[in-house]
């Protein structure tokens, strides 16, 4: 029965997706905006969750304040995913210079020239599926570690989508053999490290002044392949197709204990990500639980 469910799903995806794929890339953007209203204002997908989660992050802003940002946030991340359904025609390599923008490239080059590989950090933050084909299309070696959707069929086009950008897949299931092989060969491996990871694969760190668990994977790679850790932000411009993508190095020098690197080294690349969040706020992704595991 779920997989009649999955495939009645995909169908309808896929329908959209042919429609989107149809229309000008500026259309489909809009149609992004509009479905991020509809999903705010109509239908209230996890509304509460994001306002409950604005309210603890920013809690000198009025209501309307949060209902603005939240609403934005609704339409960054509809339009988003009209980029990511778009994939098949773009041509992001005719974009870059004209639409896409870049800022901290020579981090990149420094490792290219050193043929050193490097651990990427990003999260849920503006559309990030399109940073990552804007950095492949540039020439760098990128994989994307990435988690399987429940949906097997929704999982396979998305992947389908990135390799048809040329980016490298390693699954999260093979996370530990295939980052260390591709960071070894020289590649940029990408994460996202934005999310609840429990008590068990995150470490504690203060987001927003509150103890949030933080996926600890990158620092681990970080630390045991001795590679340094870039970020990278992709900022809309003006609620259009005009991107600007920024790269941070996360410097960093070890003490010794293995232990109390991890927590500190999640702490720096947390503290960065905040930062750009409170600058955009509304290119974060809201909708998520952050603070769902308890510190005590």
């Amino acid at each position: 029965m779920k997989k009649t469910g999955y495939i009645i799903e995909f169908i309808l995806l896929f329908i959209f997706n042919i429609f989107i794929l149809i229309i000008p890339l500026k259309l489909a953007l809009w149609v992004g905006r509009r479905l991020g209203d509809i999903s705010f204002f109509v239908l209230s997908i996890r509304r509460d969750v994001v306002m409950n989660n604005l309210s603890l992050a920013f809690p000198n802003k009025d209501r309307k304040e949060l209902i603005d940002i939240a609403r934005r946030t609704y339409q960054n991340f509809g339009m988003s995913m009209m980029e990511l359904l778009s994939f098949p025609k773009l041509k992001i390599g005719k974009l870059i210079g004209d639409k896409i923008e870049f800022e901290g490239l020579k981090y990149l080059d420094e490792l290219v020239a050193k043929k050193q590989g490097a651990i990427f950090v990003a999260g849920h933050f503006g559309s990030w599926e399109y940073m990552g084909a804007a950095v492949r299309q540039m020439g760098y070696p990128l994989d994307f570690l990435v988690g399987k959707q429940h949906n097997i069929f929704v999982d396979g086009l998305l992947n389908h989508y990135r390799k048809g950008k040329k980016i490298g897949i390693i699954q999260l299931k093979m996370a530990l053999r295939g980052v260390m092989k591709a960071v070894r060969n020289g590649r940029f491996v990408a994460m996202l490290s934005d999310q609840d990871a429990g008590k068990r694969d995150g470490v504690f760190d203060d987001f927003f002044h509150r103890p949030a668990s933080t996926p600890k994977g990158p620092a681990v790679f970080s630390l045991h392949c001795d590679v340094p850790i870039i970020m990278g932000f992709c900022v809309r411009r003006k609620m259009s197709d005009m991107h600007k993508i920024k790269f941070v190095k996360v410097d960093f020098e070890k003490t010794g204990n293995n232990e109390k690197d991890i927590e500190l080294l999640t702490s720096k690349y947390t503290q960065i990500l905040e930062d750009f969040i409170r600058k955009y706020p509304d290119h974060w992704f809201w909708f998520h639980k952050r603070w769902k595991t308890s510190a005590y």
